[in-house]
């Protein structure tokens, strides 16, 4: 029997690893070691996941109940362990750093005792129950372990490597080939059965399954029409919409819709899965899931009053109706179509309701890049978002961001503002002040607006972090406040209405383009435009 330690040593080890092919070596050496159902469960491990895509189980185990259960193990307060996670960016880290317990006599747990405890985990439906079984597991395993163990339950190991590194180890380790070992994952929802069927020889006869998640298919995104300008007449274009992605699966009856996030989102939008239920056959689509009033897509900003409830109340339902915006094709009739080219899974996807039941995104072309910004402009008066541009030979690779597909979205606008706190971020920047609340003007005060977390250069980030040190004012757990002194150009897509700022309003998708040491504070724009530029919103949305 395999223990859990070699895995923890794994991860430990890929961690420390700068290079990918070295991560994909320690990795598949790992792999290459086991067999059966060890083989299965490790890969699913080294990826970060405790379960198999397509069983869309969780241990539900938050991060009060992980602090409680390693404040009883190692002695150490909650305030202490919290106090550490924040400066390290990461719970798992610190409970690896604070064991300072003696080493468990007895062996550690086994990779299969592992993933019995994970699964038992997810059917404890009480937080005591939950954190007694980590406290026992953390008690039975060496701070390495603890570590690995802490990170899966927090949702990421954090290694620099992810699900598609374990696909290229998986490969490597038995001679399979990258693409088929992608393929087989995607199809069947599960790394580990993949990786038994490449050290056995059986990529080929998984079959495609639905009612799993799968990785979406993302775009590169563009500026300016003119960097597509030779490219045109190979691309149908359509609208990009502005709500959310979903993947809709359907067979016999049953209805699934799965999140860009991978999240099963069925209970979310009854309405749409009872549209869907009544078309005929079993697909798989790709689309989109939206705000909808008047025949026409309406504000993201309602749609957002509808996520995150697992059974919206029925006058919810009345207040925000949505729809789904079906534009790809991705199986039908159980033939999956991800390897045909965007021609063949539009006829697809026509085909599966003539009478105009599903609603099926427009497609247009164009030929020149003034003709593109005029589409630009009526897609955006249509309460869309841009455009999306896709090669009509493409083939859709699942989880990947490639140049067949280009979006063409240009920033509303941008705004000069005053940063008026900062935080610590997470992962990769741990410890660096890099996530940024800002203000503008509104009198002789200064009123937040947003918070901006990308657009600078780690350098930059750790040269204003000491600037921002400097000039802190106040110490709120792991947010400083600092003196309005640095100013920002920040670029968003949208303005909505908000409580959370005493300004009144948020900015959606905020980035940071520049830093303006040419700007005082006192330059930054006002409250006042931000509402004129709100009113303009609004006023193309109707």
């Amino acid at each position: 029997m395999t223990e859990y330690r070699l895995l923890a040593e794994t991860l430990d080890s890929v961690a420390n690893e700068r290079g990918k092919l070295a991560k994909i070596e320690r990795l598949a050496e790992t792999l290459g070691r086991l067999g059966g159902e060890e083989l299965a469960v490790a890969a699913r491990l080294l990826s970060g996941s405790p379960f198999a895509e397509w069983e869309q189980a969780v241990t539900s185990v938050g991060w009060v109940t992980i602090a409680k259960a390693a404040a009883e193990v190692t002695g150490w307060d909650l305030e202490t362990i919290g106090a550490c996670a924040t400066a390290i960016g990461d719970l798992g880290e610190a409970v690896g750093l604070l064991r300072t317990d003696a080493p468990p006599e007895a062996p550690g747990p086994t990779v299969l005792e592992v993933d019995a405890w994970l699964r038992d985990l997810a059917k404890e439906r009480k937080a005591v129950g939950k954190q007694a079984a980590l406290a026992g597991m953390l008690r039975r395993s060496s701070p390495v372990e603890g570590k690995y163990l802490v990170k899966t339950l927090s949702g990421g190991l954090r290694i620099g490597a992810d699900v598609t590194t374990i696909e290229e180890a998986i490969a490597q380790a038995f001679g399979a080939d990258r693409e088929a070992v992608a393929r087989a994952r995607r199809d069947c929802g599960d790394i580990g059965e993949t990786a038994v069927a490449a050290r056995e020889g059986r990529l080929g006869e998984i079959r495609f399954r639905l009612f799993h998640p799968i990785g979406f298919m993302l775009a590169t995104p563009i500026e300016v029409a003119e960097e597509v300008a030779s490219e045109l007449p190979l691309f149908a274009i359509e609208d990009k919409f502005d709500g959310i992605r979903a993947h809709a699966h359907k067979s016999d009856g049953r209805v699934a819709l799965f999140s860009r996030t991978l999240d099963d989102v069925t209970a979310q939008f009854p309405e749409i899965v009872s549209a869907l239920a009544t078309l005929p056959g079993s697909f798989l689509l790709d689309g989109e899931v939206l705000a909808w009033r008047d025949g026409r897509p309406d504000s993201f900003f309602r749609l957002q009053r509808r996520l995150g409830r697992k059974a919206p109340e029925p006058e919810v339902l009345a207040e925000i109706p949505v729809a789904f915006m079906a534009y790809d094709c991705l199986a039908r009739e159980g033939r999956p179509l991800f390897e045909e080219a965007w021609t063949e899974r539009r006829s697809e996807l026509e085909a599966i309701s003539p009478d105009g039941a599903l609603r099926v995104s427009a497609v247009f072309r164009v030929e020149t890049p003034a003709e593109l910004d005029r589409l630009f402009d009526e897609a955006r008066e249509r309460g869309n978002e841009g455009l999306m541009l896709k090669r009509v030979d493409s083939t859709y690779q699942a989880g990947k961001r490639g140049r067949a597909w280009r979006k063409y979205k240009k920033a509303l606008a941008t705004l000069d503002v005053v940063v008026t706190a900062v935080q610590q971020g997470n992962g990769k920047r741990a410890g660096m002040l890099s996530d940024y609340t800002f203000a503008v003007k509104d009198g002789d005060r200064f009123v937040n607006i947003g918070k901006a977390y990308s657009g600078l250069t780690d350098e930059e980030i750790r040269r204003m972090g000491t600037v921002f040190r400097k000039i802190t004012v106040g110490r709120y757990g792991p947010v400083r406040a600092v003196e309005p002194q640095v100013v920002l150009e920040v670029s968003f897509d949208s303005i909505q209405k908000s409580t959370r700022h005493r300004s009144g309003f948020a900015l959606r998708f905020p980035r940071i383009v520049r830093l303006r040491p040419d700007k005082r504070p006192e330059e930054v724009d006002t409250l006042e435009t931000v509402a004129e530029r709100y009113a303009k919103i609004v006023r193309l949305q109707r």
